[in-house]
């Protein structure tokens, strides 16, 4: 890497860095600070787009309080003509542009952006990484070259590549510090749900975009029964008469902010999907996700269980993370099969079986069939909710 040269070590200790900036109270302050330490004369910043205007910066190193303060338009166009707004909204999270190239350079020596704001300042060109957006705000992580070629040639790549490296790193962290943050206040607001065992949750917008997910929904997405993400963004069901059932349930849920449940059919036994408003505080989480998220109606998705199904294996795979093997045997557990009759219907023998129960109990963090049972009474909770509304509507249905 030419002007600074990195180790892999140290490449791991930047993307370490990206990962812990994320969490930071002044998000991606260390970031940044140790980006423009690596590159003398630029300066660094994470700032806010709505429309077509930037919003003063989050978070800034190098810059002056007068240029971090303002609402800069931004009325440029690219070599395509494109407006950098729109050229925004059609890149995906993660990618690195630069003005260099983005602009012709007369086109941009000439814009009232470089004039009124960054030639004042000491700055030419500059680099942006796109990190999160929704709807017509943009959250980005931005570098601005020093206004002198030589300086410029001897940063301006070096700093490139590196930003295409860190990239996808920043994304990852972003959603992760997001979701931890919003899982936290989300812990207050469904603890009825949430006892003792964490159920899978998934966050969508009223059209059904999924949004993030704890720990067991994500693996709920990625074994795809019952959900699966479509091209769009949004969430969908194996079913499609389900799957526009539950857009009405977030539609119902946006109009009336209120709950409501509804019956889906797996591989293997029924679940019941909990749909309600997700509101929770957005006071503790960072200046950027306030910016993105403050005005987003968004709904959570729990994923349980009726009182009358048997348990679903895929569920308790989801929820403690069991191995295929593993869930079958603590499925026939709970069907009241002993040892000798599940070794006999799998085809191992009993002592392979009993060590995978001595599995199951340490990861569920119980020590009997009795206390195993108790602790997946959660999984009914969602069904229990809703169980009578749901049999009226399948007997009208009927």
């Amino acid at each position: 890497m030419t002007g600074t040269s990195l180790t892999a070590d140290a490449l791991s200790d930047l993307i370490g860095l990206t990962y812990d900036s994320a969490f930071e109270e002044v998000q991606w302050q260390s970031l940044i600070s140790r980006i423009c330490t690596m590159f003398p004369g630029v300066g660094g910043c994470a700032y806010g787009i709505e429309g077509d205007v930037s919003l003063p910066k989050f978070v800034s190193v190098g810059l002056s309080e007068a240029l971090g303060a303002r609402r800069i338009p931004l009325s440029i166009c690219n070599k395509n003509n494109l407006s950098f707004t729109d050229a925004l909204a059609r890149t995906p999270n993660g990618f690195v542009t630069r003005t260099k190239r983005y602009v012709a350079e007369e086109t941009w020596r000439n814009s009232s952006l470089y004039l009124d704001n960054f030639k004042p300042e000491g700055f030419g060109n500059s680099i942006q990484m796109k990190v999160d957006h929704n709807g017509d705000r943009v959250a980005l992580i931005a570098f601005l070259m020093p206004d002198d070629p030589v300086a410029e040639a001897r940063i301006h790549d070096p700093l490139f590549e590196l930003l295409k490296l860190l990239a996808p790193h920043a994304v990852r962290a972003s959603q992760m510090a997001r979701a931890l943050t919003l899982a936290k206040r989300a812990s207050e607001v469904f603890s009825g749900f949430l006892d003792g065992i964490i159920l899978p949750m998934l966050v969508t917008d009223m059209r059904g975009r999924f949004l993030f997910a704890n720990a067991a929904g994500r693996r709920v997405l990625d074994r795809g029964d019952p959900f699966r993400q479509s091209p769009d963004g949004r969430l969908s069901l194996t079913d499609s008469y389900a799957t526009a059932e539950l857009y009405h349930k977030l539609a119902q849920a946006d109009r009336d902010m209120v709950q409501s449940g509804m019956r889906v059919e797996t591989v293997d036994s029924p679940l019941m999907l909990a749909i309600s408003p997700f509101r929770p505080s957005m006071r503790e989480a960072s200046a950027i996700d306030r910016l993105l998220l403050d005005d987003q109606r968004m709904f959570a998705v729990f994923v349980g269980q009726s009182e009358q199904d048997a348990v679903n294996a895929g569920l308790l795979e989801d929820v403690f993370d069991l191995t295929k093997r593993e869930a079958e045997v603590c499925k026939s557990l709970l069907a009241g099969q002993g040892v000798v009759a599940i070794s006999g219907a799998a085809g191992r023998s009993p002592k392979t079986v009993r060590n995978q129960i001595q599995t199951i109990y340490e990861k569920v963090g119980v020590s009997s069939n009795a206390e195993l049972l108790d602790r997946l009474s959660v999984f009914r909770t969602v069904g229990m909710m809703f169980e009578s509304t749901t049999g009226e509507a399948l007997d009208a249905a009927s």
